[in-house]
């Protein structure tokens, strides 16, 4: 992986938690929304301009899909801290202990983890089909992305084994 390589990915990752911060959920009576959201267009057309470049790189090398599957990993992971940041904005009885967009981006992990601390839960049944959700979508998402991650793995450690291993021809001259 080339340093451009990595600042990419990096930059991507950066834009994907830039926007779940900027992104406008709720009223602002002093003005800040106008500001949120004019932050969130760039921030979103920024990233969608780095995930066709990604996509574009991902076609031509199969070594990059793993970046796509991280980025998109991410992008779900913010997705979700949304929701429940929203949801409990708007019902703050569905979810107990989440008061911050930290505190949603905590609650999504340890959902997305199957950690599951207990200190942040669901109480109301909006908030809980929400976690239904994310749990469905989390366990094919994250056994797909594990398999691709397990499979790259393997073909890396092939090609260093193959690399590293004496030519067969030396092998049989020395016998």
């Amino acid at each position: 992986m080339t340093i451009r390589h990595r600042v990419r990915l990096a930059a991507l990752l950066a834009l994907i938690v830039l926007l779940y911060f900027v992104v406008p959920v709720d009223s602002d009576a002093r003005g800040g929304v106008v500001l949120r959201v004019v932050a969130a267009l760039v921030v979103f057309a920024a990233l969608a301009l780095l995930v066709l470049v990604q996509v574009r790189l991902s076609l031509a090398s199969a070594d990059r899909r793993i970046d796509g599957l991280v980025c998109a990993i991410v992008a779900v992971w913010a997705v979700f801290s949304l929701a429940f940041y929203v949801l409990q904005l708007h019902h703050p009885q569905q979810l107990d202990g989440l008061h911050t967009r930290v505190d949603a981006l905590y609650f999504a992990a340890s959902t997305m983890l199957t950690v599951g601390y207990g200190d942040i839960h669901a109480t109301g049944q909006l908030a809980r089909v929400l976690v239904l959700l994310q749990m469905a979508f989390d366990v094919v998402f994250v056994t797909t992305a594990a398999s691709l991650l397990t499979s790259r793995l393997r073909r890396v450690a092939s090609a260093r084994e193959r690399q590293q291993a004496p030519p067969r021809d030396a092998e049989r001259r020395d016998d």
